[in-house]
């Protein structure tokens, strides 16, 4: 990656979150997302400009170059990665997480970036689910002890919960999802899978809206009920 200030890739990231939802990138719109006024923006995407990374003419649209492109998928990606292992194995608030993830991706080392990425690999790729000792760590982190053990080993597991039951400000570890097949991929295209962490931001009598790592989705409370947590 090219030597970049930590707020240089955070304007990258952003233009490239904004032109992957298909708007058009404009000034007005950057510094928005930003929380930039214009000038400080503009000052900014001219030297991104200069350095070849982003293609901008006055009150014009601003667009990556293939270069700029690259840089802001790999910064998308170290982003992504931290927000997954802080929300679903450490169990860290998808808001919180979303913060540090931003903080953090500007200072990841490739070789723990590296380590980062098998461990998800290797977990994700576990012919028998999430390992009970991570189990065992979410049930710690929710009560504060650890799970007792019965005669035949198996941990005592938190009992479940329907997504529709969780009340604004709680979260929960998709654990079982009972939609037929078509459900649970319209669910799966949304990011909700077995493993996701979702957190409840809004929630009526009709509709649930949540929050989980590809962004915020709403469910109707029927969806939300098929949907286990724990």
């Amino acid at each position: 990656m090219a030597e970049l200030t930590p707020r240089a890739q955070d304007y990258l990231r952003t233009i490239y979150q904004l032109s992957s939802k298909g708007s058009k990138v404009r000034l007005v719109t950057l510094s928005e997302a930003l929380g930039v006024r214009m000038p400080t923006a503009l000052q900014m995407v001219r030297s991104l400009a200069s350095q070849g990374l982003v293609k901008y003419e006055k009150h014009g649209e601003i667009e990556l170059t293939e270069e700029g492109k690259r840089i802001a998928e790999e910064i998308q990606t170290k982003h992504n990665l931290l927000f997954e292992f802080l929300t679903k194995y450490l169990g860290v608030d998808p808001e919180v997480a979303e913060k540090d993830a931003c903080g953090m991706e500007h200072h990841l080392s490739e070789e723990t970036y590296d380590r980062l990425l098998k461990f998800i690999e290797f977990m994700e790729g576990c012919p028998h689910g999430l390992p009970r000792w991570l189990e065992g760590f979410h049930f710690y982190l929710k009560w504060g002890k650890r799970p007792v053990l019965r005669a035949e080993e198996e941990a005592v597991i938190v009992p479940m919960r329907r997504l529709s039951d969780l009340e604004p400000g709680e979260a929960g570890k998709v654990v079982a999802i009972k939609a037929d097949p078509d459900g649970r991929l319209r669910l799966a295209e949304m990011g909700i899978v077995i493993g996701s962490t979702v957190y409840v931001e809004e929630k009526s009598c009709e509709r649930v809206k949540i929050k989980l790592m590809g962004g915020e989705v709403e469910l109707s409370i029927g969806e939300a009920s098929l949907i286990s947590v724990i």
